[in-house]
């Protein structure tokens, strides 16, 4: 070969690939390091715990609560003390989810640290058996978000029914039920509703963590009602929250338009009504409002008990008498409501009595007659003069504010009638006819 400095290189080359086929290298592999992701949950990392959970049983105390940890019994009634003086924890609720963090260590059984107690979605309790008990009262972050719905009676349905087709979610329908049926109980009679009568409302729903768990104020609602609009805006004047109609006239009215809660509505005032007890026709002078047994029933307007007894077709009954036009009275009860006797005062709304089938009654409901002028007419087709109306001089922002809101309510869309059959809605509202 020529060139030496060729020859040097290929020695050279020829001899690291000979090292490298006698000794060849070797890769090493770290060894895998598990990582934990952090359970986070009331502000503990449960990862770090032995953690026990379940639901408190009927009739526990916070002895059953503790009763399988290492807990003693003044430590138990230390904690009862702080939780019941400073925190208004008299009692644990059945069927409420609660958490028990212990050490982890296999040489002590249920060695508690924490213990942490569910009260609603949005409060709960953390005690601490660390070095000294301790008890904090804790909420979870609300958040409040303005909502708004469209609803229509169909066929068969209810106000009920209506709303939870649209939100199909009993914790935001049975609360807004309720707040729709107050707000209207002096003008509208919710168990007699009509097929396609509408609603749209704007409202504020409460969530913990992007879940539903009720609702806060109610804005504004549109009523469409036999073809008619009632309007209701809430409205705050000194703290207080009220409802008014867009023209600033109270929603209150001097009778509330049912003697109960929203149920439904079995029987009508009817002068030529056939009575199969007594197998004739024989006037139905007042109207029959279905309910469960012992649903509360109070009286739709101020007065004095002008009689409370029982009778043989009325049953338990009170009677009512408001002023020198107007008496009120409610049949078949129950029981009378305790406290309820000749001469007492009762407020609007107050109880009275409760739903039974006493009397000539064949089944449970209250039947609600009413007198003007000493004679019995039909309730329902009775106007009343509002409550005390609201100050003039709040009468100017009202307004301004309903000029505000109110187009924002216009322009929600009814919802359309859709292809469900009324087989499917009058099943449904069985099943909701309880709210």
């Amino acid at each position: 070969m020529k060139n030496p400095f060729i020859a040097l290189a290929l020695v050279v080359i020829v001899s690291l690939w000979s090292c490298s086929e006698e000794k060849p290298q070797t890769q090493e592999f770290l060894d895998e390091v598990e990582v934990v992701t952090p359970d986070m949950r009331f502000g503990f990392d449960f990862n770090d715990f032995d953690v026990h959970q379940g639901l408190v049983e009927k009739d526990w105390t916070l002895s059953h609560l503790f009763a399988k940890y290492d807990v003693s019994q003044a430590e138990i009634n230390e904690a009862y003390l702080i939780s019941k003086d400073s925190l208004d924890l008299n009692y644990i609720v059945p069927n409420r989810e609660y958490y028990m963090l212990c050490r982890i260590d296999e040489d002590s059984v249920n060695n508690l640290q924490y213990a942490i107690y569910i009260k609603n979605a949005v409060e709960y309790f953390i005690f601490d058996f660390n070095d000294t008990v301790a008890v904090q009262a804790k909420r979870k972050t609300v958040t409040v978000v303005e909502k708004e719905i469209s609803a229509r009676i169909r066929k068969g349905g209810n106000l009920s029914f209506a709303i939870d087709r649209q939100l199909q979610n009993p914790t935001v329908t049975y609360p807004l039920v309720d707040e729709i049926a107050n707000i209207y109980s002096w003008s509208i009679d919710f168990f007699h509703l009509q097929v396609d009568d509408k609603l749209k409302i704007i409202y504020e729903e409460k969530t913990v963590g992007g879940e539903a768990i009720g609702i806060g104020k109610v804005k504004a609602i549109l009523f469409n009602h036999k073809n008619t609009d009632f309007y209701a805006f809430g409205y705050s004047i000194d703290s207080s929250y009220s409802f008014y109609t867009e023209k600033a006239k109270t929603m209150k009215s001097m009778f509330l338009s049912a003697p109960l809660k929203y149920s439904r509505m079995s029987s009508g005032y009817n002068l030529k009504r056939y009575i199969k007890l007594y197998g004739r026709v024989k006037p139905h002078l007042g109207t029959d409002y279905a309910a469960p047994y012992g649903t509360p029933i109070w009286t739709t307007a101020d007065g004095t008990i002008s009689r409370a007894g029982y009778g043989r077709g009325n049953g338990n009954f009170v009677k009512v008498k408001h002023n020198k036009q107007y008496s009120t009275q409610y049949l078949h009860m129950s029981r009378i409501a305790k406290g309820i006797k000749v001469g007492k005062y009762v407020k609007q709304g107050e109880i009275i009595g409760y739903v039974g089938s006493t009397g000539s009654s064949s089944g449970n409901h209250v039947c609600y007659r009413f007198w003007k002028d000493g004679k019995q007419v039909d309730s329902r087709k009775q106007n009343f003069n509002s409550a005390k109306p609201m100050k003039e001089v709040h009468v100017p922002k009202y307004l301004e504010y309903v000029d505000s809101v109110k187009p924002l309510l216009d322009k929600i869309m009814f919802p359309v009638l859709d292809t469900i059959s009324d087989d499917t809605d009058s099943t449904l509202n069985e099943v909701m006819d309880s709210l």
